[in-house]
């Protein structure tokens, strides 16, 4: 194998680990999404006039429900008013384009994969010819 085709692999490797780091943001989000799907669910079906609304970082505010209707940002900071059932319509939107977006991932890093293949084999045969002639 030539100097050139080790920076190549290596190139495609460093591609490669791009995409998973990719994969596992993609898979965070959803995670994150199926959460907040989920509390939505409970904050639908609880007649409990409290929650525990997380500031972040771990730390929660007891908060008292009035309203069912959530503040949702729609985009470039424009907020909107919404039930919880828009909402969940919008996670579905949501999680199903995550879900389209690692797919077309996972395809690019198998595309990368073959092309690592492709070359090894290709190298392993011109290695072979070479002690052949010999």
């Amino acid at each position: 194998m030539n100097q050139q085709q080790i920076m190549q692999i290596q190139m495609i490797e460093q591609e490669a680990q791009q995409l998973n780091q990719q994969i596992q943001l993609i898979e965070q989000n959803t995670i994150e999404l199926q959460d907040l799907n989920k509390s939505l669910d409970e904050i639908k079906q609880e007649e409990s006039k409290e929650i525990l609304a997380g500031l972040g970082k771990g730390i929660y505010l007891p908060v008292k429900i009035t309203d069912k209707n959530l503040i949702v940002e729609v985009g470039n900071k424009i907020f909107v008013k919404k039930t919880i059932p828009e909402t969940k319509e919008l996670i579905k939107e949501q999680l199903l384009k995550l879900n389209q977006g690692k797919l077309y991932v996972m395809e690019k890093l198998n595309g990368l994969q073959v092309e690592i293949n492709q070359m090894l084999q290709s190298s392993e045969e011109k290695s072979k010819e070479k002690k052949d002639k010999k």
